[in-house]
C-alpha cells in the first residue's frame, strides 16, 4: 500500500499536516439568542430576517473512519474553540469571492450511552453558520434547504497523529505503518490507524461536490519524513503538487 492509493488531494497536503474531513449540513432556526451571537462578528447589527443559518456536523471521535484517521475527544475540544469565527468557502479555494458563510458558534454533543472503541464517550462537533440573504446567494440557500448542497469538508491541523501499531507520533516522524493495513502485534492482528490527538488550528469549512468520505473522513497526511525514501522522482512530483498548500501554510506561520 502506498500514498498514491489515497488520491491527489492527499498528495497536495502531504507534508503540511492539513487535515480535510467531511461533514454534514443540518437546518438551523434563527432565534434572538442566535442573532446576538452572530452580531459579534458583524460591523452593523443584523436582524433575524436578514440571515440564513444552518448547522454543520464537523466530525466525531468514532474509530470507524474509512481513511483510518479518527479524531479523539481532545481534538474535538480544541476544534470547538478554534472553529468559532472561521469562514465557510467553496471547494477549499481560499479566495475572498468564495466566502459564503461564517461559523458563529460551536458545541459538542455527547451520547453517554455509546462509547468508542477507544473508551471515550461518543461525541459530535457541531458548528453553527450564518450567511446573508441576498439575491446573489438565493439559489445557494435554496439548494441548502433542499438538501442538494449538503456535503461539506473541513480543514484543520492536528497536534499529534499517533499510530495504533507502534505509537509513533506521525506529526513529527513517519513510522513504517500504513493506514488500514493489518499487522501482527504481541496482542494479535491489528489494523493500523492514526489517532488525531488535539488540534493546532482550524482553517475553514467548505462545500464540496464529493467529500473525502461520507462521515468524518480525511484526505491528508502528516508532517515528518517521507516514508518512500527511495522514490526520488515521486518525491519531486509531490513537492510540486504541494506548492499551494505550502504557501498557505507559510502564510499562516508568518501571521502567527
Amino acid at each position: 500500500m502506498d500514498r498514491e492509493e489515497y488520491g491527489e488531494s492527499t498528495e497536495k497536503i502531504l507534508d503540511e499536516g492539513i487535515i480535510c474531513k467531511s461533514a454534514e449540513v443540518e437546518n438551523q432556526d434563527v432565534t434572538e439568542e442566535e442573532i446576538k451571537k452572530i452580531n459579534k462578528f458583524t460591523l452593523a447589527p443584523l436582524k433575524a430576517e436578514e440571515v440564513f443559518t444552518f448547522k454543520l456536523i464537523l466530525g466525531d471521535n468514532g474509530l470507524d473512519d474509512r481513511n483510518y484517521e479518527p479524531f479523539n475527544l481532545n481534538a474535538l475540544k480544541d476544534l470547538k474553540k478554534l472553529y468559532i469565527g472561521k469562514t465557510m468557502i467553496k471547494d477549499h479555494k481560499r479566495t475572498a469571492d468564495n466566502q459564503i458563510a461564517r461559523v458563529y458558534d460551536t458545541e459538542l454533543q455527547q451520547d453517554s450511552s455509546k462509547l468508542t472503541e477507544a473508551g471515550e464517550i461518543f461525541t459530535k462537533l457541531i458548528a453553527k453558520c450564518y450567511m446573508i440573504k441576498t439575491d446573489k446567494n438565493a439559489d445557494l440557500i435554496a439548494e441548502i434547504k433542499a438538501g442538494i448542497k449538503k456535503e461539506v469538508s473541513t480543514s484543520c491541523r492536528a497536534k499529534h497523529a499517533y499510530c495504533s501499531i507502534c505509537g509513533e507520533d506521525n506529526m513529527k516522524h513517519y513510522c513504517t505503518h500504513y493506514w488500514g493495513q493489518e499487522y501482527d502485534t504481541k496482542d494479535g492482528k491489528k489494523i493500523c490507524y492514526f489517532t488525531l490527538d488535539g488540534a493546532k488550528e482550524a482553517y475553514e469549512v467548505s462545500f464540496v461536490a464529493v467529500p473525502a468520505q461520507p462521515r468524518a473522513g480525511t484526505t491528508k497526511n502528516y508532517g515528518g519524513k517521507e516514508k518512500n525514501k527511495n522514490n526520488e522522482e515521486s518525491e519531486i512530483d509531490l513537492k510540486i503538487k504541494n506548492l499551494d498548500s505550502f504557501l498557505f501554510s507559510e502564510k499562516e506561520k508568518m501571521e502567527e
